[in-house]
């Protein structure tokens, strides 16, 4: 990994590496932001709806579990912008308006090239992007554009979509929308295989080199305490990530908000973690991944607590607004890091990918279980008290990745300390590789 040029000159490559993160996802989800309106486009009721929601999560459960493989057995150069490609191609087929059972299939695509073949290489990428000591700030810039190029490119999106509907109506606006996704997925991808071709190491022929194993590297990847603490740290702080979405109408239900000043408290997010994701990773690498992680734990409890203490009144909106800010900032600082922490880990880049078949599926399977906890909490307890006993898990269940980042601190002493040479020795280097 110490071949690469490192953050500072790969920072134009990661952006659009960030790019590329977001322009994967439009086609499997902007059906939900524009959901008559897909409906009504395709002649589909909300049951076939659900059934397409449902065909592409359980390709991205399969994904999410066989893309390690991918990540460490295929050409990255090949397999993630390939996936944006045939991403779009997958999109122009719904011009033809075709039948349902063909439909269902493009949504399997989807979930084969949006993450089988695409995020865990994605992953893979960026780690190589970057040196060692510069892990950090490479996940958080992706991680960090990624959200505001969502959030701008969104609303740009939502009100070109609206005028253009009003022009020549709700068909021809949807068939624009359409090609637009498909064209931008399939153009991104296109200008990813010529900025990464020459770009990234042949992990492929390394691998050969060394002969190494899959299965053998992922046994060793399960025998390792480190892979479960990583599991542990991904499941508790994505869980509340996720849940997040419940805080929207927690202040309408007990300060009384507005659903439009609720809907801005949702909006003010993408701009928390803009800054989270800086700060935490300028911090992290200078001070250590691990250690900026144990710092957002605690951080995010702050925020979680700070909701539940607030007193109910619009009195106290500047203390709802800082727990929010808090939280935000740092849910989604721990997000940025979740694969950079593995540096401190002894997981080679060569075969990132086998302890990431372990990791991602059972870290992000906080995305199955977290809706039917919250559920769960809001049907069985009237009103505030149904949010006061979810924001109570979420404080568990940080503690619990809080001990987890303990656990993964004690067993990564020595590389942790490397990398505090690495720090120490390697940044007047680097910055005069940079300049």
């Amino acid at each position: 990994m110490d071949n690469n040029v490192g953050y500072k000159k790969n920072r134009p490559i990661i952006l659009l590496i960030a790019l590329a993160g977001m322009t994967a996802y439009l086609l499997p989800y902007f059906r939900y932001y524009y959901y008559d309106a897909y409906l009504a486009y395709f002649g589909i009721n909300d049951l076939q709806m659900g059934a397409l929601g449902s065909v592409y999560g359980a390709l991205a459960i399969v994904g999410y579990c066989l893309g390690g493989w991918v990540a460490d057995r295929a050409p990255l150069k090949i397999v993630v912008p390939g996936s944006l490609v045939v991403t779009g191609a997958a999109g122009l087929i719904l011009l033809t308006k075709p039948a349902y059972p063909v439909h269902v299939a493009i949504y399997a695509i989807w979930g084969i090239t949006t993450i089988l073949t695409f995020w865990n290489p994605l992953m893979k990428v960026l780690r190589t992007l970057s040196r060692s000591e510069e892990q950090a700030r490479g996940y958080a810039l992706f991680d960090m554009g990624r959200g505001i190029l969502n959030f701008g490119s969104g609303l740009l999106i939502m009100a070109a979509f609206t005028a253009l509907c009003r022009v020549v109506g709700d068909t021809r606006g949807m068939t624009g929308l359409i090609v637009f996704y498909a064209l931008e997925a399939i153009i991104v991808g296109v200008i990813c295989y010529f900025a990464l071709r020459n770009r990234l190491p042949d992990f492929t022929k390394t691998a050969k080199e060394k002969d190494t194993n899959f299965a053998r590297e992922v046994l060793k990847a399960l025998k390792m305490p480190t892979t479960w603490m990583l599991v542990i740290i991904m499941f508790t702080t994505y869980g509340v990530i996720i849940s997040y979405t419940y805080v929207v109408p927690y202040c309408t239900a007990a300060f009384g908000m507005s659903a439009a000043l609720a809907g801005i408290m949702g909006y003010a997010a993408n701009g928390f973690r803009f800054a989270g994701c800086w700060i935490g990773g300028q911090i992290a690498d200078r001070k250590g991944l691990s250690s900026m992680m144990l710092a957002n734990l605690v951080l995010m409890a702050v925020g979680v607590a700070g909701l539940l203490v607030t007193p109910k009144s619009m009195k106290f909106m500047w203390m709802l607004i800082i727990s929010i800010a808090i939280l935000c900032m740092f849910m989604y600082s721990a997000q940025a890091l979740h694969y950079a922490i593995m540096e401190e880990g002894n997981y080679p880049i060569e075969t990132m990918g086998a302890a990431t078949f372990i990791i991602t599926p059972l870290g992000y399977g906080a995305e199955s279980i977290m809706p039917l906890f919250n559920g769960w909490c809001l049907s069985t307890f009237d009103g505030i008290s149904g949010y006061r006993v979810m924001f109570t898990g979420f404080l568990i269940l940080i503690a619990i990745g809080f001990l987890a980042c303990m656990g993964y601190r004690h067993f990564t002493k020595e590389r942790r300390a490397e990398l505090a040479k690495l720090r120490a020795g390697g940044g007047a280097a680097a910055e005069a590789e940079a300049g």
